[in-house]
Order: C-alpha cells, then sequence, then structure tokens
C-alpha cells in the first residue's frame, strides 16, 4: 500500500507540471457573431452553445447551439431559436442563449436544455424570459430538442435581469422517494422590499417538475426568506449573478455586495455567496447561510462565479470565483473552496504578468454527478498569457483529510492555436463547463471581425469518482 500512494503521489507530482493544449471543436457560421459560447454547457454526448447576437430569426434575437458527439466528434445537431408566444412578444435583441444549462437523466434519456434571454421584449418590458426545450423521441430512431415553456419573472418593470444565470439539476430526494428535476433561474435585479423600501437585491426563482419522460409541467417553489435576511440586503448585492445547484443545495453568487462597517466605499463589491438548502419534508427552499472568504477586498467581486457539488457520505464542496482580486493593482484573481461549512483552500492561478491581470475565477465548473465523476475542476484564467488565456484542471486530492489540499493542480491548458494571429488575443477561457468527464472552453477573440470558438477534451471514464491511474 505505501509503495501504490508513493507511486500516485509522484503522479501527481507530474500532472502539476504538465500543459496541455484543447483543440478547436466548433465555431459560429457565419464567423463574425462575437459571442458565440457566451453560455455553455455539457452533459454526457451533447454540447450546448449559447450565441445570443445571431440574427437567424431577428437583430440580435441569439440561438442556442446544440452539438452530438458522434464518434469523438462534435457535429451539429439543430439550432434552438426563441418563441414568441404571442403578437406583443418581439424578438429583437433579446440576446438568446446568454445562459444555459443541460441536463440528463443517465438511466431513461429524459434530457433538458434550459436558456436565458436577457432582454424578453415582450410588452417591451425587457425584464428577460428563460425558455425549457426537452428530447422528444420522433421516431425511427430520431431525437430533437422541443421547445416547451416559457418562463419570465414577476417583476414585470423595465430592465430586469430574469434569467441573468440559470442551473437544472435531476436528483434523488429520499423523503418522498422520488427524483425530482429543478431548475434555478437567478436575476441579479430582483426587486425585495427591504426596511420598508423596495429595493434592487437581486434573487433567485426555483422550479421544479417530476421525474418522468413525457412529463413536462414545471411548477414554481417557494423561497422562503425571513425578515431579518431581507433586511440585512442592499441594493446592487447582484444576488443571483451567478447560480448552480446539487442536490437540495442551491448557491447564489452576490459580487455587489458591500461591507457596510468600513467607512467609505472601502467595503464596496467585496461579494458574497448566498446559500440555500431544500425541507423536503415542508417542499420549501429556505436560505441556509451567507459565506465569505477569509480575505475580503474592495471589489474583489467575490461570487462572480460559483459551483456546488455533492459528495460521498453527505458532503459537499462550494466553490466561488473573486476575479478582481488584486495583486499589484492588477486584477489577478483567487478561487475560494469550502468543505461543507469550512473554507478549506484558496486558490491562485501560477504566474502572473502584465497590467491586465489574469481575471483568474471569472468562470469556474465542477460536477457533482457520480455517474460520470465528481473529482474534476476547471477554472478560467481568460487574461493569462498576455490575453491569450488558460485554463486550470483540478482534481480532489483522495488522501484529504481536512488539513492538507483538497484541490490539486493536474494540468494547465491552453488553446492548440493560441500562437497564431488573432488568437494571440484569444481570451482561451473566458467561459468554461464539465459534465465531469468532458470539459470544454470558449475562447473569444477580442480584435474587429473575429469571431469565437469553443474547445474540447474528453478526459477518461473515472472509475468511483476518482480517475483510475492502473489498467484494471
Amino acid at each position: 500500500m505505501k509503495i501504490l500512494i508513493v507511486l500516485y503521489l509522484a503522479m501527481l507530482s507530474l500532472w502539476v507540471a504538465a500543459e496541455t493544449q484543447w483543440i478547436s471543436d466548433v465555431e459560429p457560421n457565419p464567423l463574425t457573431f462575437t459571442e458565440f459560447g457566451k453560455g455553455l454547457a455539457v452533459m454526457e454526448d451533447w454540447l450546448v452553445v449559447g450565441d445570443p447576437f445571431n440574427d437567424d430569426e431577428d437583430t440580435n434575437a441569439g440561438a442556442i447551439h446544440v452539438y452530438k458527439d458522434v464518434n469523438g466528434q462534435w457535429l451539429h445537431s439543430q439550432t434552438l431559436y426563441p418563441v414568441a408566444v404571442d403578437m406583443n412578444d418581439s424578438l429583437a435583441n433579446d440576446e438568446f442563449g446568454s445562459s444555459v444549462d443541460i441536463e440528463r437523466n443517465h438511466i431513461t434519456g429524459e434530457t433538458w436544455i434550459v436558456g436565458a434571454t436577457v432582454k424578453d421584449d415582450q410588452l417591451n418590458l425587457d425584464n428577460g424570459a428563460v425558455y425549457l426545450y426537452n428530447l422528444v423521441d420522433q421516431g425511427m430512431g430520431q431525437f430533437a430538442f422541443e421547445f416547451q415553456k416559457k418562463i419570465v419573472g414577476e417583476n414585470f418593470q423595465i430592465n430586469r435581469n430574469f434569467g441573468t444565470s440559470v442551473a437544472i439539476n435531476l436528483d434523488y430526494i429520499p423523503e418522498v422517494d422520488a427524483n425530482l428535476w429543478v431548475l434555478v433561474i437567478g436575476d441579479d435585479t430582483k426587486v425585495y422590499e427591504v426596511n420598508g423600501t423596495p429595493s434592487s437585491t437581486g434573487g433567485i426563482n426555483v422550479y421544479k417538475k417530476t421525474d418522468a419522460i413525457g412529463n413536462t409541467f414545471w411548477e414554481e417553489e417557494t423561497v422562503q426568506l425571513g425578515m431579518q435576511y431581507l433586511d440585512g440586503l442592499t441594493g446592487g448585492d447582484q444576488i443571483g449573478f451567478s447560480v448552480a445547484i446539487d442536490g437540495g443545495t442551491i448557491v447564489a453568487g452576490a459580487p455587489g455586495d458591500d461591507d457596510h462597517a468600513l467607512p467609505g466605499t472601502d467595503g464596496g463589491n467585496m461579494g458574497a455567496i448566498h446559500v440555500f438548502q431544500r425541507d423536503n419534508l415542508t417542499q420549501t427552499w429556505g436560505i441556509a447561510g451567507i459565506i465569505f472568504p477569509d480575505n475580503r477586498e474592495r471589489t474583489a467581486n467575490f461570487g462572480y462565479s460559483v459551483d456546488v457539488i455533492k459528495q460521498p457520505n453527505n458532503n459537499r464542496i462550494i466553490m466561488g470565483g473573486a476575479p478582481f482580486e488584486r495583486v499589484n493593482n492588477s486584477p489577478v484573481g483567487s478561487v475560494y473552496v469550502w468543505f461543507n461549512s469550512l473554507q478549506v483552500q484558496r486558490l491562485q492561478p501560477q504566474v502572473t504578468a502584465g497590467n491586465s491581470g489574469e481575471f483568474y475565477g471569472s468562470t469556474l465548473a465542477a460536477n457533482g454527478d457520480a455517474f460520470l465523476g465528481t473529482n474534476q475542476f476547471i477554472v478560467g484564467s481568460p487574461y493569462s498569457n498576455t490575453d491569450q488565456g488558460l485554463v486550470y484542471h483540478y482534481m480532489i486530492n483522495p488522501l484529504f483529510d481536512g488539513l492538507n489540499e483538497l484541490y490539486l493542480l493536474k494540468d494547465t491548458t491552453v488553446a492548440f492555436d493560441n500562437s497564431i494571429n488573432p488568437w494571440t488575443n484569444g481570451r482561451f477561457g473566458s467561459k468554461v463547463a464539465t459534465d465531469g468527464r468532458t470539459h470544454v472552453a470558449r475562447s473569444r477573440a477580442n480584435l474587429v471581425g473575429n469571431h469565437s470558438k469553443v474547445y474540447s477534451q474528453e478526459y477518461p471514464i473515472f472509475t468511483n469518482g476518482f480517475e483510475s491511474m492502473f489498467q484494471q
């Protein structure tokens, strides 16, 4: 056993030194849609790419491109568009695909895609909307995603952001002995009454449906927020700027959260993560707490990106990015990690250079689905390498004991064409996603006339939640 542990640690040290390249898999057509990949998700053999500036239906109406993994290649399967549900529902400038997610029942094959518009033009309110599509058997071995439902927020006011972020999850709930699909929608300008005055604090909405192929009925779940919690909020907290869910836990990033105990603007935009728990007996959600990193910094925007994953024995891991944390006045960034209620790690980029910073932690992704493996964690650092960008790939330390590091760096990744102009300015890692096995990242060339790309790398299937190091 000691020999195996020494060998394992030796191989981990080799991973730390590794740098890999991901191939370019998909890109927009035509090549001028600069926001291709702004929304990004992957699940098994499905890749979902948001294209919010797509003009097929109307100017900047947006689209979502769906790709199928066929013999190791992502082949375009179909394109989804926002749906006008009545004559007042204009699609122009909706920017559909700004945020996306996908979830699947690995046993039955039931699959749902969720996509949001940041500007839903129904009655010219621009308050946002979320669209749901599910995979339908069309016969003769053919499957396609079909529109099922459009959800809009309850705060029908101009320029609300219902759908700023979305997350969808399927999980078994033992108290009701059933699998439930749960959809979380972030609205970072949602209005609550705070100390007797309406305030744009941000917040979340939660919807559920029972797990059954053919069931397309989604209903809203209650999110119970006490007066003490609400009166502690302030306008501009941006709760729901980012959201994630796994099992009975929802996390919502609030990068605009301020520390009002500090004078003037010293506590501005430090950021926070709001944690919600599901009471499976009452079938409601409630606030479980607000977490802050031990290194709170002005304008760090902690909570800009978030994720949560279940672990064995009822444990959970929460991650939050603070991409504007500064080193020598440059936004280098950090990622903070909690194991249950304890902060156990602060991750930072290896190399920092240039005044533009790294923006490490502006996007991150993990997966709590044991079917595909739960030990992988990726973090985007799009301004690293002088704006070429990097993706940091971590794995859970199998020897974690609560005192040592939970995540170990496996490798750093660059785009394979990162040295070719204009991709020298491509900002690879400006968006990342993973299903626990396949990792994907967006590269956003920022020169006039250039377009974005999406790259991917599929790693071996994991055994019992850990990558098998030995042939079996």
